[in-house]
């Protein structure tokens, strides 16, 4: 089962809530200009969701849609111009949208709608864009549209109206006017008019405009009795390791390959199945930290310059804020935010010398996952250069010898299972 009813004989009992919070977080660092739109669509969304009397399920979905709603806009340079586009501008007008604009609304639902507890925000998420344009709106490509990518359509867009430098308050009259003008054309009309209804309140702006946002929308929203047990975190950690690969094709499948590699390491090393399968969790998040290094220097394929060095060495630390914010995930957080320290305490970003054996199975994982994987810019390495370059790390300190020795004792079936996740669960939403 994905979700549980919470109940204290679970074994592992994470808030589906916060998972989501956390990751709405960790794409909010992926733009200059996106900075708290994720939480801010969110609120929107679930306010005109209550503001709506939907059922508690369908403010549940439409936090979630809100939350995640720009999920596919880590892929590539194009979506980053979407970004500059509309976060820059609080146009309303069809005329004015970017030709490719619904294309990141696909891809997110390709990339969610896996996860069944996703479903129905998946599915809000894949129009969001869409323009109720008097009625026509209701169905596009021949496709139904929900209620719920209506609410976001709009929800994002106020979002982004609020303008720096001015108060809030000041602003309220004209970005209501702009509203409702627009109700019919862009906006379907009874959205529009539970908007005007809930946004007489000052406190709906103050809200929107706090920077105590993310527990503004726990406090309010996040009563979800949805809760994941092992499995389910696991499959959500699959999901989101797909998404965090999806923005690089020079690590198109890396977390798939970190997780199965860490897995079978630690199968072989003696742990439990629960502890196997939490690791697999740890694989999939251990690059999280990464949505907030540019991709130009992820897919520089040259040296790196000193500075470019100082925001790649950042992203473990940026893993461990972002699942920090999860109660329940501490282990699992330790052994992802701790991939790139060494036993000799000269790694990153924490300098430990005290690694669990976890930590140290996922940091072997993740440089033999690097070096056998295929690349753009070249091929990965066959067995004999794999293990002289792991040899040369336990010799220098780095990395755990008896975990290479594990490795090396059942190579090519731990390379073969770690290639056959990578083609399974390569991070392209198609």
């Amino acid at each position: 089962m994905a979700m549980t009813t919470r109940g204290p004989s679970e074994e592992l009992d994470i808030a589906l809530f916060s998972m989501v919070l956390c990751f709405s977080r960790a794409i909010d660092f992926l733009h200059p200009k996106i900075s708290e739109h994720h939480l801010r669509v969110a609120y929107v969304a679930s306010c005109l969701a209550e503001e709506l009397d939907l059922s508690q399920n369908e403010i549940d979905d439409a936090l979630i849609a809100g939350a995640l709603h720009d999920v596919a806009a880590v892929s590539s340079v194009m979506h980053f111009d979407l970004f500059d586009d509309a976060l820059t501008r609080a146009h309303t007008s069809h005329k004015q949208m970017p030709a490719n604009l619904h294309q990141h609304g696909q891809e997110g639902y390709l990339l969610l709608r896996e996860f069944s507890p996703f479903a129905n925000a998946a599915a809000a998420i894949r129009f969001h864009h869409v323009n109720w344009n008097f009625g026509y709106g209701a169905e596009f490509e021949g496709e139904p549209v929900p209620l719920i990518s209506h609410i976001l359509r709009l929800a994002d867009r106020i979002s982004v109206m609020p303008e720096d430098g001015h108060h809030v308050l000041a602003q309220v009259q004209g970005i209501r006017m702009a509203i409702a003008a627009e109700s019919g054309r862009c906006f379907m009309p009874k959205v529009a008019a539970a908007f005007d209804g809930m946004s007489e309140k000052e406190s709906f702006w103050l809200d929107l405009t706090s920077p105590h946002k993310e527990e503004i929308v726990r406090c309010r929203f996040g009563n979800s009795k949805l809760s994941l047990d092992l499995d389910g975190l696991y499959q959500l950690a699959r999901v989101f390791g797909k998404i965090i690969d999806y923005r690089s094709p020079f690590t198109a499948a890396h977390s798939s390959g970190v997780a199965a590699t860490s897995e079978e390491l630690a199968t072989r090393l003696g742990m439990s199945p629960h502890q196997t399968r939490l690791i697999g969790v740890a694989g999939n998040l251990h690059d999280i930290g990464k949505l907030a290094v540019p991709t130009e220097i992820l897919d520089k394929p040259g040296p790196l310059t000193p500075a470019e060095m100082f925001i790649i060495r950042q992203h473990p630390y940026y893993t461990h804020r972002i699942l920090s914010t999860v109660p329940g995930l501490e282990t699992v957080n330790t052994w992802a935010s701790q991939h790139h320290e060494r036993l000799d305490g000269k790694g990153y970003p924490f300098r430990s010398r005290e690694l669990t054996l976890g930590s140290r199975i996922v940091a072997v994982a993740d440089v033999f996952t690097a070096i056998t994987e295929n690349r753009p810019y070249r091929s990965g390495m066959a067995r004999a250069q794999c293990l002289a370059v792991l040899d040369k790390l336990v010799a220098d300190g780095a990395i755990d010898g008896d975990v290479v020795a594990a490795l090396r004792g059942d190579f090519e079936q731990i390379h073969h299972i770690r290639h056959q996740s990578q083609q399974t669960h390569a991070a392209s939403p198609a």
